[in-house]
Formats: structure tokens, C-alpha cells, sequence
């Protein structure tokens, strides 16, 4: 068999396997198959002419070159996601609704910060740029009829404002052991989330179930006054 049937007999496997590649239903069985297409097929552009046609193997190079760096892209995308034990009890805690993927990237662009006793986080009646989760530790929240709240671990502060967009209105601060706080500056997540539609709704809902949960509490604590107070013990 001469070199010139056995080029010819490459070209054609070459375009067997792009038939191949667009039957496919995952994007890098496509992508590799169209490698391999394109590379078996370059010897015969650049040996069975008199002259190698420099054009058909350039753009053959291009769309190899293409191909490849979108395989390193998703290779990039898909691997797994490796938390720290502290990520790891935030996300369990809190986050489980998120792929741990798009947990990681949504804590990536907050701080975590260990703060002292009674430092105040939150002032009544105030724009908040913050939006933040208690880590560890708690914060006492006080109302404006005087009553306190304690928000633990894995509740949100200043959720109620960055979902409307309102004052605040409660004082909040750090309880009386120190706590660590994980937080992001609203605007830059706001315009973070617009490009994540589905992270947006994710954590609208997460964010949505903090506050009714909050509210059940403060129901279940006040009825239960009401009834010591039916009861009337003293």
C-alpha cells in the first residue's frame, strides 16, 4: 500500500471519528474526538500535495488548539471542590442547598473575622452594606420594644435589609463570648449574583427560610409568656 492510500485512508478515519464527535452527548467526548479528527487528518494536508497547504493546517491547528484549551476549562470546572473544616461546618450548617461549588465561590468573596464581646454589628434605623452569617459564637439582637433576640451559629444578620433593601430595624451586636462572623459587602454581592441567577434564588430562599425561622421562634417565645402569664405565675 503506497504512503499516498495509506494518507487518504487517515483523512477518511479522521472524518469517521468528527462523525463520531457530533453524536456525542458530552461536550468532552466531542471535544477530544474532534482532537483526534483534526490530528489524524494534518498528514495528509502537509504530505499528499506537492506543496503542504499551509492554510488548511493552520485553521486545523487553530481548532486544536481551541478544543484543547476548552477541555482544560472544563477540566477546571469539574474539579472537585476541596472545603476546609471550617467551610465544611458552614456549609453542612447552612449552605447545603448550594453545590458545593457555588458555595465556594460565594464564600470566597465574603471575610470571616473573629470579633471580641459586645461589638457592635448593626445599628437601628440604618443603611447596612453588610450582609452576615454567625459562624461561631451568637449575636443578640435588641428590638425596638426592648425585647433580645440571640441569633446562633448559622443565622444570617441584616438578611431582612439586603433582601429589600431597607433601614434596619434592630441593634445588633456580638453576644458576650467572642464570635466569628462571616460577611460581604451587599452591593459587590448583589452584582455577583446577577450573573448567577441560580445562586441568586438559591440563597434568596435560604436567606427567605432564616427570617421565618426567626419569626416561629419569636412567636414560640411569646406565646409561651402569654400562657405563664394566663397561668399567672409569679
Amino acid at each position: 500500500m503506497g504512503d499516498m492510500n495509506i494518507l487518504i485512508i487517515m483523512l477518511n478515519m479522521a472524518y469517521i471519528i468528527f462523525l463520531g464527535a457530533f453524536v456525542c452527548k458530552k461536550i468532552v467526548w466531542l471535544r477530544g474526538l474532534a482532537i483526534v479528527g483534526y490530528i489524524m487528518g494534518m498528514p495528509y494536508f502537509y504530505f499528499f500535495f506537492e506543496k503542504p497547504q499551509w492554510i488548511n493546517l493552520g485553521w486545523t491547528g487553530v481548532y486544536t488548539v481551541i478544543n484543547l484549551f476548552m477541555l482544560f476549562l472544563i477540566y477546571l470546572e469539574s474539579r472537585p471542590i476541596i472545603l476546609s473544616d471550617l467551610e465544611q461546618k458552614i456549609y453542612d450548617r447552612t449552605f447545603k442547598s448550594l453545590k458545593p461549588k457555588e458555595f465556594k465561590h460565594l464564600i470566597d468573596h465574603g471575610s470571616l473575622d473573629e470579633l471580641q464581646p459586645e461589638v457592635g454589628l448593626v445599628t437601628r434605623d440604618t443603611h447596612l452594606e453588610k450582609l452576615m452569617l454567625v459562624v461561631e459564637g451568637q449575636a443578640e439582637v435588641v428590638l425596638k420594644n426592648g425585647d433580645e433576640v440571640d441569633i446562633l451559629a448559622g443565622g444570617f444578620i441584616g438578611e431582612q435589609s439586603f433582601i429589600t433593601g431597607e433601614n434596619t430595624s434592630a441593634d445588633v451586636a456580638t453576644g458576650k463570648e467572642a464570635a466569628t462572623i462571616l460577611s460581604w459587602n451587599s452591593d459587590s454581592l448583589r452584582k455577583y449574583l446577577e450573573k448567577k441567577p441560580h445562586l441568586k434564588e438559591t440563597l434568596e430562599l435560604i436567606l427567605t427560610s432564616d427570617v421565618i425561622h426567626k419569626l416561629r421562634d419569636m412567636e414560640e417565645k411569646y406565646d409561651e409568656i402569654k400562657h405563664s402569664n394566663d397561668l399567672n405565675i409569679s
